[in-house]
């Protein structure tokens, strides 16, 4: 899975490395994956440790070089501190307590929930404290949906607390509902919590990197956890999710992590959870919900290959653009393992695909070289040599090698960073021993695969050269239109 590099370098990027070799260092937002970072051209690549949770250095800092590591003395020391300063946080409350500490906050009537500070005001002297603050007097209904009293913490590459909206939860409820599931898993879904944590079945747990809803519920039906790292921040926390799982027959593992997370880290987050459901319950069924845009489907096949994508839309209460009423449509999906034929979508906005046997967008036609319907919620054309429907007012870029829209700036083809070639990706490279996704191993000579830099090379300067003068007479032609436009106007 390649992500975008920090400096942002032209044919640079990084790798996550599983699994994560034993005791990495931990930040405050568990323990670190491993990743390595490559550039076209370079032999020797940096192999380091990094937050599981944020892709953005700004938001935690944590960089351990894998050929630097940390001592165990200094590993020891920095994981108490992190623990320290979870603990000292206005919401915290360990499992021992949490019981207690919900049942005062449900039954009180003179509660009041601090929405700057996030937290309960207790203590009678403690408004004091609030004197600048947006303070809310709580009930039973409103500490029961806490996602209705908290400010969302709306980091793309972190939290990204998108709450679905109201048609999105009653989508998915009734989803859940038809299928009669005896446990639901909430993944990074509080909505899909608090519909059912009300009643009796079927049984919910809400696990969440938001350690807020630790003040909100018990440790039965809420744990802190990274799905990044598949880490439980209590000690005993996985304990309680056994307790949860004891009695399960049908489960359902319900996923909205944020859109910049590395699929490869869920998948594998989403495998261990399976594992642990059929280590209880061997003859437990399992239905997996991972809520993702559809343009990143091919990530998610490579590692659940089992999950199809649903056409629906999924729409979010407070995200800027992905909401209901813009004109810009979700590109949110729902990929399950569930049958598509199963899933009755609404009328309004949807139609059934007899070819697909399943429901898709009103507005999308079947496409009978793609033999589906295509995800995109716009009008859309085949093209021949990219192999799949792309939007009908993109053309086909033979530099860019693939479709675009007609005014784009021109990039060089993307090479693999091992062998310098296009046409796959360095995970691919047919010079990895045994790797024969495009391309065999077999059609290179033995001596030289040990040494793809040398074998093969980049295009010769004069190409280069023309490749230049090509790209700047298309951008130009690309910019006339656009220049005409303003003049009449």
């Amino acid at each position: 899975m390649h992500i975008k590099a920090e400096h942002g370098r032209e044919g640079t990027g990084v790798e996550v490395i599983l699994p994560t070799p034993p005791n990495p260092p931990n930040c405050i937002h568990g323990p670190a994956l491993l990743f390595e970072r490559f550039a076209q051209g370079d032999s020797e690549h940096k192999k380091f440790f990094a937050c599981s949770a944020y892709r953005n250095r700004k938001d935690c800092s944590l960089y351990v070089l894998l050929d630097k590591p940390w001592s165990k003395s200094k590993l020891e020391e920095r994981l108490a501190i992190f623990q320290e300063e979870r603990k000292k946080r206005k919401w915290y409350v360990s499992n021992s307590e949490r019981s207690a500490r919900v049942q005062v906050i449900r039954t009180s009537d003179k509660m009041q929930f601090c929405q700057t500070c996030s937290a309960f005001v207790i203590e009678p002297d403690e408004p004091g404290f609030h004197t600048d603050h947006t303070l809310v007097r709580t009930n039973y209904k409103s500490v029961t949906n806490p996602s209705t009293l908290m400010s969302a913490l709306t980091s793309n590459e972190g939290n990204a607390q998108y709450l679905f909206s109201s048609e999105t939860t009653n989508f998915i409820t009734q989803l859940i509902t038809a299928k009669k599931f005896s446990h639901i898993l909430c993944v990074g879904t509080p909505r899909i919590h608090e519909m059912f944590s009300g009643g009796k079945k079927p049984k919910t747990m809400l696990l969440d990197l938001d350690d807020r809803f630790l003040q909100f519920y018990p440790p039965t039906i809420f744990q802190h956890y990274n799905m990044s790292a598949n880490f439980f921040f209590e000690e005993d926390g996985e304990k309680y999710l056994r307790m949860f799982l004891k009695k399960s027959k049908r489960v359902a593992l319900i996923f909205d992590p944020p859109f910049g997370a590395l699929a490869r880290v869920i998948g594998n987050s989403i495998d261990k959870l399976k594992a642990q459901v059929k280590e209880i319950n061997p003859d437990a069924e399992i239905v997996v919900y991972w809520i993702f845009p559809y343009f990143l489907s091919k990530h998610i096949s490579e590692v659940q290959p089992d999950l199809k994508m649903c056409h629906y839309m999924v729409e979010y209460e407070n995200h800027p653009v992905f909401k209901r009423g813009n004109s810009t449509k979700s590109p949110v999906r729902l990929h399950t393992d569930q049958p598509l034929s199963e899933i009755t979508l609404p009328d309004d906005n949807y139609k059934h695909c007899d070819k697909c046997n399943a429901g898709v967008p009103k507005e999308v036609l079947h496409c009978t070289k793609c033999k589906c319907c295509p995800p995109i919620n716009r009008p859309t054309k085949h093209c021949v040599k990219c192999e799949r429907c792309v939007r009908d007012h993109y053309f086909h870029c033979d530099l860019c090698e693939g479709c675009r829209p007609s005014l784009h700036h021109c990039k060089s083809p993307s090479l693999c960073h091992r062998c310098q070639q296009p046409g796959h990706k360095r995970r691919y490279c047919p010079l990895v021993t045994g790797n024969t996704q495009n391309g065999t191993v077999d059609s290179i000579p033995e001596d030289k695969k040990s040494d793809g830099k040398s074998y093969f090379t980049l295009s010769t300067e004069e190409e280069k050269k023309n490749l230049r003068k090509e790209r700047k007479r298309k951008n130009k032609e690309a910019k006339k239109p656009a220049k005409k436009i303003k003049q009449a106007e």
